[in-house]
């Protein structure tokens, strides 16, 4: 149990804090770093003042021998709180119960005050310091705050806001030349959200499998077999396809920029069968030529290395000894590829092959 740090029984600070990031919050997209800093200082101040509170209201009504009789089961604590009219205490408990619900803290009455007292940090509030401090060009004191917010990221109110606390991380990472950190980082988002941890090497090991296939039009097979909805993951995989890439670990950077790129193709589709009820994917080359016809779509898979990405199809599985379904894949973008840049740079992979006597496919 939590020692009481009162000596008597303090006031009760409200429940200000949120508020105060709000305003906080408010200063930032104002641009007013100086006052957001501040107030978010005082936030975190408050939050202390609150939970304080709590700890002590909970600790008191706790400690005496009936209530410690009935043991560490919630719902037993509550009964015996209720018979001793400890109505503050069991307003509190309720409140998280109705929150988290009772398996979040195993039932157990010490596991809640535990975490009850934990949330003395504020993630989001560490989240918004450490972007003011970037801005400022302090990105060690911004490193050191991220840290904080992801080591206490299981108080967060909208939890997959870690996803854009760790992009933080890897992004200062980057800057800082700490490529070490920046993957370490970058891994822990792919394999929260993107499918990629060790529990899922059949995925791994299927596209790896398909990509060795010497089958014919291979291409339009693999997007017809494979999804991947993890948009929020898209990134992490491009940049770690850049540090494989830089570090010539070419099987790792097939694998990851194949991800980044089966993201993308899922999300397209689903857009494209959004927009258009009798459309369904059948092949690769009428995939490209339906984005021609939207402009933002067209744009965004600029904006995310799409075509690149099927480029590195082909470059990084030449690296790794994939022949055939490459060659589908660059074959497919000199004919259609949208981007002009990108089907001239696959066009010069065919011509080459071509003067260099090599077998070159037919487009499909």
């Amino acid at each position: 149990m939590i020692n009481s740090v009162f000596a008597q029984h303090p006031q009760n600070p409200g429940n200000e804090s949120w508020k105060m990031l709000q305003k906080a919050q408010a200063q930032f997209d104002q641009k007013n770093y100086n006052k957001a800093l501040k107030l978010a200082g005082d936030c975190l101040s408050q939050r202390k003042k609150e939970v304080e509170y709590l700890d002590y209201v909970l600790e008191n009504s706790l400690k005496p021998y009936q209530v410690r009789k009935a043991g560490d089961d919630i719902d037993e604590v509550l009964k015996i709180l209720k018979e001793r009219d400890e109505y503050e205490s069991i307003e509190i408990i309720k409140k998280y119960l109705n929150i988290h619900g009772k398996e979040f803290f195993k039932h157990s009455i010490k596991n809640f005050t535990e975490y009850l007292h934990k949330r003395i940090d504020y993630p989001e509030v560490y989240f918004l310091i450490a972007k003011i401090y970037r801005l400022e060009g302090e990105f060690d004191m911004a490193l050191t705050y991220l840290q904080k917010a992801r080591d206490s990221s299981f108080l967060l109110e909208v939890p997959e806001e870690i996803t854009d606390i760790n992009y933080a991380i890897a992004d200062i990472a980057e800057y800082k030349n700490n490529i070490e950190l920046q993957e370490r980082t970058l891994l822990l988002i792919v394999g929260d959200k993107g499918r990629y941890g060790d529990k899922d090497m059949t995925l791994k090991n299927a596209l790896l499998r398909t990509s060795k296939s010497e089958k014919e039009d291979n291409s339009s097979r693999f997007f017809e077999l494979y999804r991947i909805d993890a948009i929020q993951t898209e990134d992490a995989f491009n940049m770690l396809t850049k540090i494989y890439i830089n570090a010539k670990k070419y099987k790792d950077a097939y694998l990851t920029n194949l991800y980044s790129v089966l993201i993308c193709f899922t999300h397209i589709n689903s857009i494209l069968e959004e927009r258009e009820s009798d459309y369904h994917y059948t092949d690769l080359g009428e995939f490209f030529n339906e984005i021609k016809k939207y402009p933002d779509i067209y744009e965004w898979c600029n904006e995310h290395h799409f075509w690149e990405g099927f480029y590195n199809i082909y470059s990084l599985g030449q690296k790794n000894y994939f022949y055939r379904f490459p060659l589908d894949i660059i074959t497919v973008m000199a004919s259609d590829c949208p981007e002009q840049y990108w089907k001239n740079a696959a066009s010069q992979v065919l011509l080459k092959k071509q003067d260099k006597g090599e077998v070159v496919l037919g487009a499909d």
